[in-house]
This record gives structure tokens, sequence and C-alpha cells, in this order.
């Protein structure tokens, strides 16, 4: 269902709009401040946000400002409402990333018209980056922006760090159980991640049963921490149908700061490292080491 989170620090506005917004059958969050509407957006992921500007304590400026921010901020579709009628205060809102604008007093019909447009618009985004199994980004995602974060992590000489995670002997699972409990498997396997990954972490499908996990602003010991909390998680997780399910992990860092990458070094270190995992009896995490 799509979701649509209202920020204004008026309660009749929001109560208003809450009356409307339930015949467009959606799940309404709400709001009374920048600092709420960013902690519903960090755990609901509202497909629509509809931002008053002048708000107490944080204005709907600096909110959107921080959503864009994100690496997952193509998937919000952000709508300004305004008591200000300036073209300069239009032009400000929609600099900071708004995709669309909307002056108080305003028309139901017209802004009802407008959420339906950011939902069509946040599910085509959607579904193009978003692998349709597990729900994890997908791979042409992944690689356009894992050469925007290794320039980055040059750029400021930021830490940058890999996890590359195979779910072990998962032909056998197809072959036993047929493909269908394998998808079950794999859309667990993708709710794990999740619930282990941090917001700024980056989960993705990146084929079959293998994932990947980008951690920005982490170094080697942090992402070999979190990979063996996700392997302890798998190893005791309860998956349907096939019992005692284990995954081994290959963590690897950016460690060519400064000179040109376009990811494919970090790739190559995590995948190498998966490798002698798996020929070290998996169900471990190896961490790649530089000979």
């Amino acid at each position: 269902m799509s979701k649509i989170l209202i920020v204004d620090d008026n309660e009749k506005t929001r109560t208003m709009l809450k009356r409307h917004l339930k015949k467009e059958k959606c799940e309404i969050f709400e709001a009374k401040d920048g600092f709420e509407a960013l902690e519903i957006v960090e755990t609901e992921n509202p497909w629509v946000i509809l931002l008053d500007i002048m708000m107490p304590g944080i204005s709907g400026m600096e909110v959107c400002q921080r959503i864009r921010a994100r690496h997952d901020s193509d998937l919000f579709h952000i709508i300004m409402l305004t008591g200000v009628a300036t073209a300069e205060s239009k032009v400000s809102g929609l600099d900071t990333g708004a995709d669309d604008y909307i002056t108080k007093p305003f028309d139901i019909m017209e802004l009802l018209a407008r959420i339906r447009v950011g939902f069509r618009s946040v599910s085509k985004r959607k579904w193009a980056i978003i692998d349709d199994l597990t729900l994890l980004y997908n791979r042409n995602f992944f690689t356009a922006f894992l050469e925007k974060a290794v320039e980055q992590s040059n750029r400021y000489n930021h830490d940058l760090s890999l996890i590359i995670t195979d779910i072990d002997h998962f032909k056998k699972v197809n072959d036993t159980h047929g493909h269908l409990t394998g998808d079950d498997i794999l859309k667990e396997m993708g709710a794990l991640l999740k619930k282990f990954c941090r917001v700024s972490d980056l989960a993705v499908r990146w084929g079959g049963e293998e994932f990947i996990i980008l951690m920005p602003e982490t170094n080697i010991s942090g992402a070999a921490i979190l990979a063996e909390k996700i392997r302890s998680g798998v190893a005791a997780h309860n998956f349907p149908v096939v019992s005692g399910l284990t995954a081994s992990f290959g963590v690897a860092s950016l460690k060519k700061k400064g000179e040109k990458d376009d990811g494919s070094n970090l790739l190559k270190d995590a995948d190498e490292a998966l490798y002698t995992a798996k020929e070290n009896g998996r169900n471990q995490v190896v961490i790649f080491k530089d000979e």
C-alpha cells in the first residue's frame, strides 16, 4: 500500500488532510515537527511527503535537504506546503529538493491530484531500482551508486567497506524443495539484511543467492562486526521449510584512497574473501587481506 506522511505543526491542517486522504486508499502518517518527520521517514519510508515549510525547531527546507542526502532519496516525492506565495520561496523550496510546491490555502482536489502524481512517480522509480523478490536494491542501481560512493570516499578521505554474502548450499535447497521455497528463503534473507543494516548502509541483491552490503564511512573492523552479526542471525533464523541454513561472508575496505577507482577493486577483494570463506568450510566471515 502507498504511504503518505503529513508534516505540519497545525493540528487542524493535519486533521483536514487526513480526512480527505482516507479516500485515496493509502496508509497515513503524521508529524507535528521536522524531527518527528525524520524519524517516521527512517522507519516507514513514505512514498509522498506533504511538508510544511514554516515549523518550529527545524524548517521544512532543512527536513527536505536531509531526506535528499539519503541514498534512497529518489523513493520520496516531496510536496512543499506554504503560506508564502512569492516566486523566491517557491524556487528555494524546489532548490532544496522538493518535487512539487503548493500554496496555502490550497484547493484540496488539486492537492489530491498532485499526490496521485507523486504515488505514480515513486512507483515507477521504485521498481526501476528495487529487486521485486527481495525488495532490496538491484544490481543496476548498485553499480551506479558504487562508483559515486567510491568517488566521494576518495574525495573526502572517508572509509568505505563492502560485504558480499552467499547462502550456503542454496542449489541443494532448490533441487530438494523447489524454486518456490527457494524464493521464500531469498525473501527472508532480504528481510534479515534490512533488519541488521543501518539507514546509511545499502543492501543489494547482487544475483541469485548472493547479496551485497555497502557501508559508507565504515572501516574494515566495523564491517566485519556487522558481517558477524548477520552471519549469526542467519544461522539462528527459522527459515521456511528448510532448517539449519547458513551463509558465508567476504569483507573488504577501499584501500587506495585518492586513486581513481570505479569500485571494481573493492568488489574483487570482497569476492576473493568470500571465496576463501567457502573454501574454508562456509558459515564464516573472512576479511580480505592484501598480500
